[in-house]
């Protein structure tokens, strides 16, 4: 069992390494439309039916919490280059703000969808489509492509390896169907790219010198914050 999954995540690292040289650059839409577009086409009956077949002739047997960590390991491995010295695109400051804005963005998108559609899971519990997994994990690998892509491109390919890992464990923990993973990781990437698009217009406008607002990163070695004044 184990076998087979280091096999689907060795087949990542050539596709995955395409998408961090990419996403490096300016914004890009390919991605997320093509990942949607697929989810969309792959939600049905028969998509469903067919994956709960490969699920009991393969993976009944199987089950890890290693998902539940691994959608947070491109964040934590972009602050860990960041606190290591390695060069970045944006200032830590930037990467805050550029982090909190997308983190609002794909959180109430992957949320609301949840609550709205109500699809069931494979297992048989509520609210599976999309999947919040994978959301967090591409959102991270995105953010962590867009900042260290240029420089390190191998490390941007460990990013993508990790997020699609998550998605994979997933369908293997019969959590999601594959509509939800890849709607999820759509949604993830965009809300990367659409975050670091808007964040310098908005602090551009909002945080100049004339501004009555204040928006004030403080980071630390084992911290980030933030604190937003309005001056009267």
């Amino acid at each position: 069992m184990k076998f087979k999954i280091i096999i689907l995540v060795l087949c990542l690292v050539f596709p995955f390494k395409n998408i961090a040289q990419k996403a490096a650059k300016k914004i890009r839409w390919k991605a997320p439309v093509a990942l949607g577009v697929t989810s969309l086409l792959l939600y049905n009956s028969s998509s469903k039916d067919a994956q709960s077949t490969i699920y009991k002739n393969n993976f009944s047997n199987f089950s890890t919490n290693l998902d539940d960590i691994l959608q947070y390991t491109p964040t934590i491995l972009n602050v860990g280059l960041s606190l290591s010295g390695f060069e970045a695109k944006n200032t830590r400051a930037d990467r805050l703000g550029i982090f909190v804005l997308g983190t609002g963005m794909y959180v109430i998108t992957t949320q609301g969808l949840k609550y709205a559609i109500n699809e069931t899971r494979p297992n048989g519990s509520e609210h599976s489509f999309p999947s919040g997994h994978s959301a967090t994990a591409f959102f991270g690998a995105t953010l962590l492509a867009k900042e260290y892509g240029e420089n390190y491109p191998w490390i941007v390919v460990g990013g993508y390896i990790l997020a699609g890992t998550t998605a994979i464990l997933r369908m293997a923990n019969n959590k999601h169907w594959a509509s939800d993973v890849l709607m999820g990781a759509g949604i993830g990437i965009a809300s990367a790219e659409i975050a670091s698009y808007l964040y310098p217009k908005i602090k551009s406008k909002l945080f100049d010198a004339k501004s009555a607002w204040n928006f004030e990163p403080q980071i630390a070695p084992n911290y980030y914050a933030a604190r937003l004044n309005y001056s009267f």
